[in-house]
């Protein structure tokens, strides 16, 4: 499916990662102690270190640390804003959205229609072609889109799979409706026949755990792989040598189509910004759809790690900073089974590099706000104290 909007403009973006650095050194000791199998890390995938939340901070931080940064730099737009969208695999409730307490966290008005979307390497063009459709359509004229990962701070870092792959950030980008901006053009693709190539088995509906995990030890017991990593079901399971193999098949094609769709070739993008997944898959999918190595970054994830749905936009503001980079094809890929792209002109916006994190002392801590549900519950308090 592509479709192309008119009349919308991507106006400002700023991303934030935690502070927290991992470098591959600090766990060498997972690698058997061996600096010759993090050099060969470093050369074929890209990886060098991550940025990871302590305890207690969300994806809804991080992207609320991004946009408040964003409305400091862009103020009129707080009182103008229509929707805001929060695209996250990792919200902070099952319910309510985690997008209404975000709106009221950043001073939003009551007339913000606000929503989460549940998608991972592709959230950040499902949250762009969201927010251009709305604006398109009249619906609204100025779309908030945050959109961000962060995994649980009890991940294993014995899972030498995902551990060293797997950051964290959040970003913040405002589009809005101008009648001079130059088109957008989007594809969008699923295989749900993948579904279980990328996935999270516990924790819902179809498998619930936090009611269960006492009395059914399955769930939260060790498992240990043919290759000794540690997992639980809780866990992010993926399947390395199919997400690769899945890439590959259909990412350069598509990339292909979405040029076809609008007329041009590999030589009239300036910038290929991919999902940072990990350099191997970066250069490999460029290569093959015919793009030069030195238009489509992979740096940001040998800085960052994988960041998932944060990926895309914190490597434009990596790459560029506070320069406008021009004619971009952006592509993310991976869970679901799912891919999309979005070709635009970005002459002009209000952009900055990534900025560092640090957790707010005044936010309450996870142990404070479980203590406080057990008051409320037991009408000890109030919601309002």
């Amino acid at each position: 499916m592509f479709h192309t909007f008119h009349n919308v403009k991507i106006s400002a973006l700023r991303t934030a990662v935690p502070a927290n650095e991992i470098r591959l050194e600090d766990e060498i000791h997972f690698y058997g102690g061996s600096v010759k199998k993090i050099t060969r890390l470093r050369a074929t995938l890209g990886m060098d270190r991550r940025r990871v939340c302590p305890p207690d901070v969300t994806a809804s931080d991080l992207c609320a640390h991004a946009a408040l940064s964003l409305l400091d730099a862009v103020p009129d737009a707080r009182q103008a804003i229509d929707a805001l969208i929060f695209v996250s695999q990792m919200p902070d409730w099952h319910q309510p959205a985690t997008a209404c307490e975000l709106q009221h966290r950043l001073g939003l008005t009551r007339h913000c229609a606000a929503f989460d979307v549940n998608q991972g390497c592709t959230g950040y063009i499902y949250g762009l072609w969201l927010s251009a459709s709305l604006i398109a359509s009249g619906a609204a004229r100025q779309v908030l889109v945050l959109v961000g990962d962060a995994h649980p701070s009890e991940r294993d870092i014995r899972n030498r799979i995902t551990a060293p792959v797997f950051g964290d950030g959040g970003s913040a980008t405002l589009l809005a409706r101008d009648e001079n901006a130059a088109p957008m053009s989007f594809g969008l693709g699923t295989d749900g026949s993948g579904f279980e190539t990328i996935i999270i088995p516990a924790g819902k509906a179809r498998i619930p755990f936090l009611r269960e995990h006492a009395e059914n030890e399955r769930l939260v017991r060790d498992i240990t792989d043919p290759y000794g990593n540690i997992w639980q079901l809780g866990d992010t399971y993926m399947d390395g040598g199919a997400v690769f193999n899945f890439t590959m098949d259909v990412v350069p094609e598509h990339l292909h189509y979405a040029l076809e769709y609008a007329s041009i070739g590999p030589t009239d993008i300036d910038w290929l910004i991919l999902h940072q997944a990990n350099k191997q898959i970066v250069e490999s999918v460029a290569a093959k759809a015919g793009f030069p190595e030195d238009r489509a970054p992979w740096q940001s994830f040998s800085k960052y790690g994988n960041l998932a749905s944060a990926s895309i936009p914190v490597a434009l503001c990596d790459v560029f900073g506070q320069r406008a980079p021009g004619k971009v094809l952006m592509s993310g890929y991976g869970i679901g089974l799912s891919w999309g792209s979005c070709l635009c002109n970005i002459d002009a916006w209000d952009c900055a590099a990534p900025i560092d994190y640090e957790p707010d002392p005044k936010r309450p801590t996870r142990q404070q706000r479980i203590e406080r549900w057990e008051q409320i519950i037991m009408g000890e308090m109030t919601r309002h104290d």
